[in-house]
């Protein structure tokens, strides 16, 4: 890393998303998405974080036309793997987007390249709108999704991931408090 690069992660501890933190964050960000007033033809997800997310707010909206863009950054699953170059293996199914309204979900923003590579890759499809939409930001993304649950400075942990070990350092992630309606 370059000495003037700004590290994505603190690496003091791992940041652990649970269900039910999980869900309270999927409810706001479809609060933030219904009082935008955007209403998506379809939901893609990124695989595979994003796969999660990207259900759940198919089946909120009420969006039946689900896809899946698979992409691939890290060079693992381990914590603080490396990061590459994206690498696109599928968009499915492979259906025409033209002229759709598109809301593109993953779990994390870390950086900001995944999600700016599958922006540049969708938009070329000659979309009608597209919104974007993640769980987690990263304080040091160079990209923000236009809907964003919270943001983190350390290596979060969903749910739906391998846990942490008795011996990782680990604390919850708590959602914003938001205001019921």
């Amino acid at each position: 890393m370059a000495e003037a690069e700004v590290s994505l992660w603190q690496r003091r501890r791992l940041l652990v998303i649970d269900w039910a933190a999980a869900g309270q964050l999927v409810a706001g960000l479809v609060d933030d998405i219904r009082a935008s007033r955007f209403e998506p033809d379809v939901v893609v997800g990124i695989a595979r974080g994003g796969l999660p997310l990207a259900v759940a707010l198919s089946h909120q909206l009420g969006v039946a036309d689900f896809r899946v863009l698979a992409m691939r950054r890290n060079s693992s699953d381990s914590r603080y793997s490396e990061r590459g170059p994206v690498r696109l293996d599928c968009l499915s199914p492979d259906k025409a987007l033209a002229g759709r309204r598109i809301l593109l979900a993953d779990d994390i923003v870390g950086d900001g390249g995944t999600l700016a590579a599958a922006v540049n890759l969708l938009t070329a499809a000659g979309l009608a709108e597209l919104r974007t939409a993640a769980l987690v930001r990263n304080v040091h993304a160079t990209v923000r999704p236009d809907y964003e649950g919270v943001t983190a400075d350390d290596w979060t942990v969903f749910p739906w991931e391998n846990p942490p070990g008795p011996h990782d350092p680990a604390v919850a992630l708590t959602p914003p408090h938001r205001d019921p309606r």
